[in-house]
């Protein structure tokens, strides 16, 4: 996203808000991935970060999706494009896209993955077709991906 955004001219800040922790499963999983510090996964996210050369473009926050997106309502704090990545079940997913929505400048675009896997209609793609139901939009999906775009 860091390079795409340098190859258009974009001058963008782009935040990363997750807690990094990764998931129940994930240590029996991807054995590769090794506890750092108390954390999973943000030692390899920073890592990624400075290869790719976007320290000045990339800033993580590492909290809970929904306290950050909070704060952000609360902060005035909004986007142009977000990308949701939250659990995979319906509650997870459900709560994370209208607080992230609510973050959306005119004409932007939300955007995440998992819209077609193994909990299907159960999880992620019920609550993206939930929403778009309920808010009139149109979902566009793209292999394992979903995409709304705002009014």
């Amino acid at each position: 996203m860091a390079e795409l955004t340098r190859l258009l001219g974009m001058d963008t800040q782009i935040l990363c808000i997750d807690d990094f922790r990764g998931w129940p499963d994930l240590p029996s999983k991807f054995k590769d991935i090794k506890m750092v510090n108390g954390d999973t996964m943000l030692y390899q996210f920073m890592q990624n970060v400075v290869y790719v050369n976007a320290t000045e473009k990339v800033m993580f926050l590492p909290y809970s999706n929904q306290s950050a997106l909070e704060k952000f309502c609360q902060w005035g704090v909004f986007g142009d494009l977000i990308e949701v990545d939250a659990g995979h079940d319906f509650h997870s997913a459900w709560s994370n896209i209208n607080r992230a929505y609510k973050l959306l400048r005119p004409g932007g675009v939300i955007f995440g993955h998992n819209y077609f896997n193994i909990a299907d209609d159960r999880g992620v793609r019920r609550a993206v077709n939930m929403f778009a139901r309920v808010n009139r939009l149109r979902v566009k999906a793209d292999g394992q991906h979903w995409v709304l775009e705002s009014r």
